[in-house]
């Protein structure tokens, strides 16, 4: 099962995913890397980080159709892999990731198009807006001190408002508390498991540790 989050900068669905991932265990769920162009930093390993390609091979992914989507950030290419989605799925029972709005829905219509194409089996999708007022976003994307142009973020909201109203969610959390965010997260996560396989996600004990990722820009 493949839960994908949507949501603007801001909007602290990376922090809810992280939490959720260590309150139900990495053998439940985990998340998976993003794909680039950039050089790789000091520190960030392929494959756990993110998976590293050159133009030329990313390029070559997206015409074998194993991109689902991509976007140009600064310069360089994001995008999501789809063996990034298979290779968690293969150690964890739902595979998380957190994106923008436009990301999030261009995965959620492309998926299982993709996977049909191949001759595979699709994969169940529940999409979750995890969602914050406007003056709230842009307060937050101020506190970052991580060099955003906090009026060019203000024009993307407007974009992003009109892509929210067209999406259809399965779930929109308003992230105006935290940890009743995660609970609430969490809950969706183990109902609609239960719902889709007739049986409950693993008993948290000990489990495989949860990727961390460095950087998330998509």
């Amino acid at each position: 099962m493949l839960f994908i989050i949507a949501g603007s900068a801001g909007a602290g669905k990376t922090t809810i995913i992280g939490k959720v991932i260590e309150r139900l265990g990495a053998k439940n769920i985990n998340r998976f890397p993003t794909c680039t162009t950039r050089m790789p930093r000091p520190g960030e390993v392929n494959g756990r980080d993110y998976y590293f390609f050159s133009k030329d091979e990313f390029i070559e992914h997206i015409k074998s159709h194993d991109i689902i989507e991509a976007k140009k950030v600064y310069g360089n290419i994001y995008g999501t892999n789809l063996d990034a989605i298979l290779n968690t799925l293969h150690t964890s029972k739902v595979a998380i990731k957190d994106f923008d709005v436009e990301g999030c829905a261009n995965v959620k219509r492309r998926i299982n198009q993709v996977l049909e194409r191949k001759g595979m089996d699709p994969i169940p999708v529940v999409m979750v807006l995890i969602d914050a007022p406007d003056d709230v976003l842009v307060a937050r994307m101020k506190q970052r001190n991580d060099n955003t142009n906090v009026l060019e973020r203000e024009r993307e909201l407007i974009k992003e408002r009109v892509i929210k109203r067209k999406t259809q969610y399965d779930y929109i959390i308003t992230n105006d508390d935290l940890e009743k965010s995660v609970d609430t997260l969490c809950d969706i996560i183990k109902r609609e498991y239960a719902r889709e396989y007739n049986r409950p996600l693993l008993p948290v004990k000990t489990g495989i540790p949860a990727i961390k990722l460095s950087q998330q820009y998509l």
